[in-house]
């Protein structure tokens, strides 16, 4: 049986994809979605989103990172298992948990497509692995709800929070 050359090659054609994406998906679980690979975290800065899901932190790009125009970001970050663990310490479906998940990852499309100067601009777009979602935005010190004193799923609580008192027009805003 005599081997036939464009065969051999779309074999290991196929067999090189099938490998790449291998190491690809690997890669990301060990080390998270993309923006995690991207940035350092630095402090946690407070907490957005749907029930305060996510944490946001403020990040530095490491070395090879996609050039940004801000030298500090804020990554946001939704951990799908502690958001599991709430879901049935609360006595919620699979289900439930499933259509937060879809709401948060149309919110972050939505995000991205809108450019205005009093929207949050997005520096890298959602990406997701089993265990997180995270997605790097301009940088921001708190969430709305943070600055109005709700403090949920802060860890530390940064000093620019504590104290912190909006004016009346600013809440209205």
């Amino acid at each position: 049986m005599a081997l036939n050359m464009k065969t051999l090659t779309q074999a290991l054609a196929k067999a090189s994809a099938v490998i790449e994406k291998t190491v690809t998906t690997t890669v990301q679980e060990v080390t998270g979605p993309r923006p995690l690979q991207d940035y350092e975290l630095l402090d946690q800065a407070g907490s957005g989103g749907p029930g305060l899901a996510w944490r946001i932190y403020t990040a530095r790009p490491r070395e090879g990172a996609p050039s940004t125009p801000y030298p500090v970001v804020s990554v946001w970050v939704l951990d799908k298992r502690a958001l599991s663990e709430a879901r049935n310490r609360a006595g919620l479906s699979k289900a439930a948990e499933d259509a937060f998940l879809d709401l948060v990852r149309a919110d972050a499309t939505r995000l991205v497509r809108l450019r205005h100067p009093g929207v949050l601009h997005v520096v890298q777009a959602l990406d997701e692995t089993k265990a997180a979602m995270a997605m790097a935005t301009e940088p921001v010190f708190a969430s709305v709800a943070n600055t109005l004193g709700c403090l949920d799923n802060v860890g530390k609580v940064p000093k620019e929070l504590k104290g912190m008192e909006m004016g009346l027009l600013e809440i209205k805003h």
